[in-house]
């Protein structure tokens, strides 16, 4: 039996079905489009900020004395004796303290190296070295590099720190040096007449006007731990207490040192030997600071910082503390019966 109401529905055209569709597919599509920014937007910021934090700026090089800031930032190429120029090394009242620089030194760290200058082998006033040792900066790394001929192991890669020493102010004896003593880390302790002098090897310097002889500084001192040459400093001290330090590896010649460095106890011009035994010799050294006459004694030691004034008083009281404490058990006891 016909249905004769039923009318078949055209079938829709895949065009006509889309379109039907193209409304709320829109609309589905433009919030999913929001959701997906809203969610990548602090994401892609947030990458944005650890690639700016992965590029920091120049990591700062960390320094250590007395009249220098705490830290520096180095330009490519800048010398070290441009950095530790103003190192104000303190002399004790009393004590002689003429060209007080002389007695300090600068020891560089890194790469778990160490390497030792006199502040007297920088400082061009007194000769300086032919090529003043410098900073590199590669990759956002420091290193120091000594350019002279011979001298690349004082070189300190991954250099972080620098910090400044200095030899002890000195009292002296005053007086006409009659012998010269020398201890410390040397195979030669002992003490040096003019004729025990005279005994060792010698050379020969024309420097100041006058032709001096004298047996090299390195030769003389005789380290007892050839191992460690760039981490070593030599005190040389005069009968009036004048201090000056050289760097053990400034004087050896497997480090770019010269051997015309020299321990003179004679010579042709008219200002010695009329002052005592011996005197130290540097020929670059045209203000002769670093000249020692009336030499009296000669430290060869490892480079070290200089101590902290007070520093003794204080190990005792923490010393004298943990006596305390372990007697009551209770530190806080301890504390107030120290300073009662």
């Amino acid at each position: 039996m016909s249905n004769t109401n039923f009318k078949p529905t055209p079938a829709a055209s895949p065009g006509g079905a889309r379109r039907a569709m193209e409304p709320g597919m829109n609309k589905r599509s433009s919030q999913r489009l929001r959701r997906l920014i809203a969610c990548a937007l602090p994401a892609a910021l947030a990458v944005g900020a650890l690639s700016m934090a992965a590029a920091p700026a120049q990591a700062q090089l960390a320094v250590d004395g007395p009249g220098l800031p705490s830290s520096v930032t180095p330009t490519p190429g800048e010398s070290l004796w441009n950095i530790v120029s103003s190192a104000a090394i303190p002399t004790p009242v009393g004590f002689n303290s003429k060209n007080s620089q002389l007695r300090g030194y600068v020891m560089a760290f890194g790469g778990g190296t160490e390497s030792v200058f006199s502040l007297g082998e920088l400082n061009p006033s007194f000769g300086g070295t032919n090529l003043a040792p410098y900073i590199s900066v590669s990759g956002g790394n420091y290193s120091l590099i000594d350019p002279n001929p011979g001298a690349s192991g004082r070189d300190v890669s991954n250099l972080t720190q620098l910090v400044i020493g200095w030899a002890p102010a000195a009292a002296g004896p005053g007086g006409q040096s009659t012998a010269v003593t020398l201890s410390g880390l040397t195979n030669s302790a002992g003490s040096y007449d003019i004729t025990a002098l005279e005994n060792l090897p010698s050379v020969q310097v024309s420097a100041g006007g006058g032709a001096y002889t004298g047996a090299p500084l390195f030769n003389f001192v005789n380290t007892s731990q050839p191992g460690s040459v760039t981490s070593q400093i030599v005190e040389f001290t005069a009968t009036d207490g004048y201090v000056v330090t050289y760097s053990l590896a400034e004087l050896d010649p497997a480090f770019g040192g010269s051997l015309n460095n020299i321990l003179a106890y004679a010579s042709t011009g008219s200002d010695f030997p009329a002052d005592a035994i011996a005197r130290t010799l540097s020929p670059n050294d045209s203000k002769h600071g670093r000249w020692v006459s009336n030499l009296n004694s000669v430290v060869v030691e490892l480079a070290s910082p200089a101590p902290v004034p007070g520093a003794g008083i204080l190990s005792l009281g923490f010393l004298i503390l943990l006596g305390l404490s372990a007697r009551t058990g209770d530190i806080g006891a301890a504390l107030r019966r120290l300073w009662a």
